[in-house]
Order: C-alpha cells, then structure tokens, then sequence
C-alpha cells in the first residue's frame, strides 16, 4: 500500500443538540485555517476534534456549549474512500460508528467502546489504528524492556497540538508525564523509522541473581503445594479436558431438557389460568342465574294463587244466581224482601264475574310470559353448569399434568444440572490448579534463563537508537522551516540527549514563545511530512492550534518576533501549506487572518465575534 493511501482526512467537525442549531466546520483534504477573534470557540473546536480521537476528557465547558449533547467527526478513508461517522456524546461513554462506502450507502452502524483494547480491534483506538496501518504495533513502556500494545492515543498526540503545548519548552512529543516518557519517545521513534519497539533484554547483576535465587525457592514451594492440592484431588490431568467437555455436553442437554419443561409449563400455566377464569365467570353468572330462577318460581307460585282466586270469585258468583232462595239467616227476612238492585252496579254478581275474568286472562298471559323467561333461564343454567363442569375438567386436567409430567422434569434437570455444576467446579479447580502449575514452571524456566545470564555477561539494556536514525526527520524540519523563509536557520540536528531540535546551534527550548510556536509546527509536519515521503504509516492529518502565536504578540526583548515578522514567515507559512507542502491534511486554528493574496487554494472559516458574516464556531 502506498503512502497515499494511510490514514484518512476530516471532512466536517459537528455538534449537535435537541432542539439546538448544529454548529459545525467542513474541512477539505489540504490546508485549513479556522481564523478570527479570541473566545469564539476555535480552541473548543480543536478540543472537539481530539475528544472524536478518543480523549478522555471532554471539552472544557463555556457557555454556548448548553443544550449539545454530542460531537460528530466525518472522515474518509484514503485507502479506499469509505466514508465514517464517528459519533461521541459530550458527557462521555461508548461511540458510535457509521461507515458508508464511497457512493455514501449505509454499510455498518455499531456502538463500541472508546477505550483501547490490545485484542479487540473494535473500539474507536482500534478503528482509527486500522485507517493508519498501525494496529497491532507494540512499543516500549519502561527500561525493563516490557512491551504494550500502541494506543492512538499515542499517536494523536503527535498529530493534534493544542495552544499551551505549540508554546511549551519540553519537546513537541513529550509530555509533562515523567512515567510516560518511554512510551511517548518509542512512538515518536516508531513513526519515523517505521520499525516498532523490540523487544529488550536485560541482563541481571549479582544482586539481582541474589534475588532470582531467593525468587526461584519461593516459587518452588508454591509448586510443591500447588501439586499437593492437586493430588487430593484423585484426579488425572490427562483426563480433566475430556471429561469437562462431556460435563458441558451434559450440562448442555439438561438446560435444554429444563427450557422446554419450563416453557411448557409457562404454557400450561397460561392455559390454566384461561380455564379458571371460564370457571370464575360460569360460576359467577350461575349464582346470578339459579338466584332469579328462585325469584321467578316465587312469583309463579304468586301467579297461580291468584289465577285460582279469581276463579273462585267467578265461580262464587255463578253460585250466588243458582242457589233456592231463603231467609236470610241474620234477620229471617223472607226471600222476596231482598232486593238485588238495592246495591251498586260494581257488585252485581255478573260484573264481578266478568271483572274476574278479565283480571284472571291479565295474570295467565303474565304467568305464560314468565315461563318462557323461566325456560330460558333454566337451559342457561343447564349451559353454565355444562361449562363450569368442563371448566373445572380441564383445570384438573392441566394441575395433574403439571404436577405428574413437566414439574418431575424441571425437577430432574435442576438436579442434573446441580450434580454436573458440582463435578465441573471440581474439574476447574483442578484445572486451575494445572494452568497455575504450568504458569510458575514457565517463570521458573526464565528465571533460570536470567540467572545463567548473569553468570555470563555483565549487566546491561540492549537498544537500538541512535542520533543517526534522526537525522532524516531533522533534515526534514530543516527543509521545512527554510521554505518558511525561518530567518538563518542553519544546521538543524536532533539532540538524542535533549530529546528535541537543535537549530542552528542553539536548543530550541531556549527560544521565545513565539519560535518555539513555529519550530513545533514545524516538528509535528514534519513527521507527517517525512513518513508520507518515506511511504511509512501515518493518519496524514496534524491539527495545529496558533502555531504563529508571534504574530500576536509585542515585539519580544530579543527582537525574535520582528524577525518573524520581517522575514515574511506568516505569508510562507500558508503559502506553503496551501501549496502542499505538508502532503496531507493540516488543519490552523489562528487569531490572525491568512494573508489574501494566497495563490493556491484552501478552505478557510473566519470568526468575526460580529453581526456581520459568522459570530463564532456556535450559531448566535
């Protein structure tokens, strides 16, 4: 794979909020320059981009930050032009990840963690690792010679640089972290020479054979007691695989036994509960059925009661007209002194009699209407009683079935699986015993392979640096700070002793702000510069936050921002960097316009902190 296709370059910086205006920057491969007014969100910008890198932290908080909730970095891949989403949310947690190929088609969206992983490669650190070719590098921690796995956040760090590091004294790649210093120099070193950290043999003195001695019976003694434990064990070794992979497979069929018995018990219960409520409703509305048919036989019982008295009434009546004529037996009048006409019409026998009639026809038609209200609910009784009989069939049905089939079975697994997980803890205790055994057997085998080190060479740390290595890189810086017309640059070296550039004679630590600014911009391109020409593994984007801090400044009380000044740096600065010089992606955060004259083109955001034309890096 050629140079051109490692690493991948920024296509927009977004971030975005509910109900909130996104604020975003679009970038181009090549120069890039956000310029305007301080505290209009240009450093927050450059934080942004790094915590898309997988920083810990997150931009520090300012006002207009209120309401977003997630920073958005687009990228393209230069290896085969897919595109990615990198999606991280201000208050921290895991990514989100979109990758769409070249035609802009959905391809993946995942969430993954943001912290490295040595052997996932599916986190954000390992994402970006792949982009630049440099997954799976180790580099060197310590001077003991131990290795760990390259993270990228090593190498962002020698690509983002923020305004209190581009001003620093220490060298650009190092930090302020003494414990990290190895790691920060092996990654710098791996980046320029494309070779990762090998690995480190250090030879022991006669102290330390002391201590090895001491180290070796002690770990003896652990082994003694390790094979001891294993011994009551009474198991074989050679049998313990085989027999944990027949527990598994046991183990294995009992879950799947003891699933099925309880989904069909889950099932089952299911049904059962269907059942009772078809008895809970049939019972219910049979109490409600057999307590009218109660009511109702009352009430027919009342309705035959009086069908027969309206009948004795007409019947009484017909009588009274049959019966021989007497004296009355109260007063012994005679029968021809009663006189019939001498009370109402209402009581003449035959109207009476007919009042009967009509009354008792009115009580028989209710009577009727009442039995067929009474046959109806005598057969829903006879229903309900039907399925409250099948009802409580069924419940019973479902409760044996439960009780003498599935619970026995669900039983039979538990205990299966009780007596196998015993026996496999057993079995992985053993094994663990082993694997601990095999373990402090291997450290002795190095302890040994130390101690008859010692015995046979004198104490020392194999390295493989040198000044030599270096000198491409600072021919590099060289080259760079005269196209930016650096005033009397001269012989530019790296000092393997200061860890940084010496230019022209003197340390660039000892210089003011102002070059230190520039000469850091001038190392960090050129990393990018020289691993793109010498076709070695980069992401090819730096971001720089005021590498022309001198522009800003007053004159110095050596003069060294006058001459800057004087020199015409500032124009080269971009001239340069539009015209490629870096070839790659640079991206300038500055407080100072880029001069307007510039020939070739690039993409440029200016903040006015105005009115007029755009406020800041968040919408006003």
């Amino acid at each position: 794979m050629s140079a051109s296709s490692w690493g991948f370059f920024i296509n927009k910086l977004m971030v975005s909020g509910p109900a909130k205006p996104d604020a975003e920057l679009v970038f181009t491969d090549g120069l890039n320059v956000v310029s305007g007014a301080s505290d209009t969100g240009k450093s927050f910008a450059l934080s942004c981009i790094d915590f898309a890198f997988g920083a810990r932290h997150a931009p520090r908080g300012i006002p207009e930050v209120t309401g977003y909730r997630t920073v958005s970095l687009h990228l393209t891949s230069r290896a085969n032009r897919e595109q990615l989403i990198v999606e991280r949310a201000l208050a921290g947690g895991d990514v989100r990840v979109v990758r769409k190929d070249s035609a802009g088609n959905a391809i993946e969206d995942s969430i993954i963690p943001f912290k490295h992983n040595a052997k996932d490669a599916n986190t954000l650190s390992g994402v970006f690792l792949q982009l630049t070719e440099l997954w799976g590098r180790q580099v060197r921690k310590n001077a003991k010679g131990e290795r760990r796995s390259l993270s990228f956040r090593d190498v962002a760090y020698l690509c983002v640089v923020d305004e209190e590091r581009i001003i620093a004294e220490r060298p650009p790649h190092l930090s302020d972290s003494f414990t990290e210093r190895t790691v920060e120099s092996e990654v710098f070193r791996m980046l320029i020479t494309g070779n990762e950290s090998g690995e480190v043999l250090v030879v022991p003195g006669k102290e330390d054979i002391a201590s090895i001695d001491a180290k070796l019976e002690l770990v003896a003694s652990m082994i003694e007691s390790a094979q001891a434990d294993f011994k009551k064990t009474q198991l074989k070794e050679n049998e313990l695989d085989t027999e944990l992979a027949a527990i598994e497979q046991t183990r294995g069929k009992a879950l799947a036994d003891y699933e099925r018995a309880r989904l069909s018990v889950t099932e089952l219960e299911k049904t059962l509960k269907e059942h009772s409520s078809n008895l809970r409703e049939a019972q219910t509305r049979l109490v409600v059925v057999e307590g009218l048919i109660k009511r109702f036989e009352l009430l027919d019982t009342h309705y035959e009661s009086n069908i027969n008295r309206l009948a004795t009434i007409e019947e009484t009546g017909s009588l009274l007209t049959v019966l021989p004529n007497k004296s009355c037996p109260v007063c012994g009048a005679p029968p021809d002194a009663h006189r019939l006409d001498h009370g109402g019409e209402q009581f003449q026998p035959a109207v009476v009699q007919a009042a009967a009639l009509r009354e008792s026809e009115k009580v028989k038609t209710l009577k009727k209407d009442l039995g067929r209200v009474l046959n109806d609910l005598i057969a829903e009784r006879n229903k309900l009683r039907g399925i409250a009989d099948a009802a409580i069939a069924a419940v019973t049905g479902v409760q044996v079935q439960i009780n003498q089939e599935l619970t026995p079975r669900v039983t039979e697994s538990a205990q299966t699986l009780a007596v196998q997980n015993g026996r496999r803890d057993v079995l992985l205790r053993a094994k663990g015993i082993t694997e601990n055994i095999a373990k402090l057997q291997h450290y002795v085998a190095d302890l040994e392979s130390l101690r008859a080190a010692g015995k046979t060479a004198s104490p020392k740390i194999a390295t493989t640096a040198t000044t030599a290595e270096m000198d491409s890189f600072a021919r590099m810086v060289e080259a760079v700070l005269g196209a930016w017309k650096y005033p009397s640059p001269g012989r530019v070296i790296f000092s393997e002793t200061d860890q940084d550039l010496v230019i022209g004679g003197h340390s660039r630590a000892s210089h003011g702000k102002g070059v230190r600014a520039l000469t850091c911009a001038a190392f960090i391109l050129s990393i990018m510069k020289h691993c793109r020409s010498k076709e070695l593994p980069h992401p090819s984007l730096v971001v720089l936050d005021s590498p022309l801090v001198a522009y800003q400044e007053p004159d110095s009380a050596d003069g060294e921002a006058q001459k800057l000044r004087q020199a015409g740096v500032k124009e080269a600065f971009y001239g340069t960097l539009a015209a490629g010089l870096a070839d790659g992606q640079v991206i300038v955060f500055e407080n100072e316009d880029p001069p307007s004259d510039l020939k070739s083109p690039f993409t440029r955001h200016h903040f006015t902190k105005t009115n007029i034309g755009r406020y800041g890096f968040f919408p006003r």
